[in-house]
């Protein structure tokens, strides 16, 4: 690869459900993470240009003063820091520099703690509303939802019985060294707590500091309505049509990621593209694991790399939602030779 961007690391905290006892506060538990991954990867913190956060509690560079009455946390190591409201458009954004200015390192990251839901009954009501809708217009039955439920925490439960996680996690934080999970069977994903991160770069730059990368990275997007907290579908064309300018199509996919609040999500995905179940979520999804509002979408990219690595698999599409927004991050892995 002489161009683009290459994904040099990625890594994340255990995952634990939301209301755990924890003694560090969420800018402790990134920098764990963050200097973890940069120790892992062989990049010093010095070379870092900039960090992407999702994740609002904190104060970006350019807004050197909070305005008066608002507290906001400190970013990570003192970093020069982006912040957005999602890692759908932290990853995005951070793509987008890396691709304008090949010299840069930069680091995406999020964290969720003391990420317990408040919605009133009005709007679980409303979610609820909105999921049978989607379940009616895809043709997604009772049953189908269940088996979905049991299957994903069981993938995630067994991958960590199995020692699957052990490269994701490199977390030094106390209570997020190993994966939590509660009991099966819930409707919906319920709030969680932990960490993630990424480590982007030009293949050239990576080259110049001596470092492998593990994956070269695409964005693309699309503006279709939205299953609630979910992702709206596409059929098979339109979906082909999302990926072709990352230079993939649906039927070279290897493995794709979607949210799962709700088991309807990837049991429409899988019957408006046609995709196989078991490319889906293969480690296992939100429902495993809990729900993870900032940071989902960055632990799915970490488990996506490695379990690519891991099966031999080429390439892996990672869907995620930015307001009105669906924006696809297309992940391609083979290409570790330094530069």
């Amino acid at each position: 690869m002489s161009g683009g961007v290459v994904l040099v690391d990625a890594g994340r905290s255990a995952v634990v459900p939301d209301g755990a006892e924890s003694t560090q506060a969420p800018s402790q538990i990134l920098e764990g993470v963050i200097g973890a991954l940069l120790d892992r990867s062989g990049i010093r913190l010095d070379d870092v240009d900039e960090l992407f956060l999702a994740d609002p509690r904190f104060l970006p560079t350019e807004s050197a003063v909070a305005e008066e009455g608002w507290q906001f946390a400190r970013p990570p190591f003192g970093l020069r820091t982006r912040v957005d409201a999602t890692s759908a458009a932290s990853l995005e954004r951070a793509i987008n520099a890396v691709r304008g200015d090949p010299d840069l390192v930069v680091v995406v990251a999020a964290c969720d703690v003391g990420a317990a839901e408040t919605g009133c009954a009005d709007e679980r009501w409303l979610g609820r509303a909105v999921r049978a809708a989607a379940a009616a217009r895809w043709d997604v039955c009772a049953d189908d939802m269940r088996g979905w439920i049991q299957s994903s925490y069981a993938r995630s439960s067994e991958c960590s019985r199995a020692g699957d996680f052990v490269r994701e996690i490199v977390s030094t934080s106390p209570g997020y060294l190993a994966d939590r999970f509660r009991s099966k069977g819930t409707v919906v994903a319920l709030p969680a707590c932990g960490a993630s991160a990424v480590v982007l770069t030009s293949p050239r730059r990576a080259g110049e500091l001596g470092v492998r990368y593990r994956a070269g990275l695409h964005t693309a997007c699309c503006a279709p309505t939205t299953t609630g907290p979910g992702i709206e579908p596409l059929d098979p064309q339109a979906f082909d049509d999302l990926l072709a300018p990352c230079g993939v199509d649906a039927a070279h996919l290897d493995q794709l990621e979607v949210p799962e609040y709700d088991a309807v999500t990837p049991l429409a995905w899988i019957k408006a593209t046609g995709i196989s179940r078991y490319l889906v979520n293969p480690r296992g999804g939100d429902l495993g694991f809990g729900r993870l509002l900032r940071s989902g979408p960055l632990r799915s990219l970490v488990s996506m790399v490695n379990s690519l690595e891991a099966t031999g698999g080429r390439a892996g599409a990672l869907l995620a939602t930015d307001a009105c927004r669906t924006v696809a991050v297309v992940l391609t892995v083979g290409h570790h030779e330094l530069v």
